[in-house]
């Protein structure tokens, strides 16, 4: 039930919030937050967060965006969600594997939740991750090690999320925007039928397709803002904003 929940409300972090309920965002390929935010969480000041040209940099900034994310996606935004994906990016721009950063944020000492992660957690954040690695290895992205941090996603998440990465990415290029493409054509595209998954299974394949769209968004946006190839300049860039993030 707690990851249901962190999937789909993200009560599992999130503060009560207000009985207004914000406007949907009009697009998933160009973020636009609606003008009026009284539900919106606090975001990150871009400044503050340490240098993503290490593992233990990238970690740090991972540890505490995925659950900023969490709290974020609550309320319908996903700019933080983004910024967990940039960082992502550039860690395997950097040729850092799965397991190296899963070393590095079991030693984090920083507990943004204001308590450990319950291991489903740790597993989600996991997940997405090797969601965004599976994507640009899709794609074909630039690395400093391609063959390494390709081969570095999990056996059991590569055989359970790689044709539906395939998938979603080939609907992308189809023109279809994450509102238009419904998870239930997706799993009909595997030969599956969403009346035998779970709410959780949904929810996490949903929130799945979302981090997939997501990364293929930041990817042509730091292009399209002109970032030189790998190795980047340190700290994830998200175009929009003179920080490299855009709040």
């Amino acid at each position: 039930m707690r990851l249901l929940l962190l999937c789909t409300t993200a009560a599992a972090f999130a503060p009560p919030i207000a009985h207004r309920r914000p406007r949907p965002l009009r697009s998933s390929q160009n973020p636009v937050p609606p003008e009026d935010k009284p539900n919106r969480p606090p975001g990150i000041d871009p400044a503050r967060l340490p240098d993503a040209s290490t593992a233990d940099g990238v970690a740090q900034i991972l540890e505490v965006t995925f659950v900023k994310a969490c709290m974020q996606l609550s309320t319908g935004y996903v700019d933080t969600l983004k910024l967990f994906i940039a960082t992502a990016l550039t860690a395997y721009e950097r040729g850092f594997t799965v397991s190296a950063l899963s070393l590095e944020l079991a030693r984090c000492p920083t507990q943004t939740a204001g308590r450990p992660l319950l291991q489903e957690e740790v597993e989600l954040r996991s997940v997405w991750v090797c969601l965004v690695y599976l994507t640009l290895a899709n794609v074909q992205h630039e690395s400093d090690a391609p063959e390494a941090v390709g081969a570095s996603v999990p056996a059991e998440i590569r055989q359970k999320f790689q044709t539906f990465v395939y998938d979603v990415v080939n609907a992308q290029r189809g023109g279809f925007t994450l509102e238009s493409l419904k998870l239930e054509e997706m799993l009909r595209r595997q030969g599956t039928e969403a009346e035998g998954l779970s709410a959780v299974e949904k929810a996490i394949l949903g929130q799945s397709m979302r981090v997939i769209f997501l990364t293929l968004t930041v990817r042509d946006e730091a292009e399209a803002a002109g970032n030189l190839p790998p190795p980047r300049k340190p700290g994830p860039s998200i175009p929009g904003a003179p920080s490299g993030f855009d709040p």
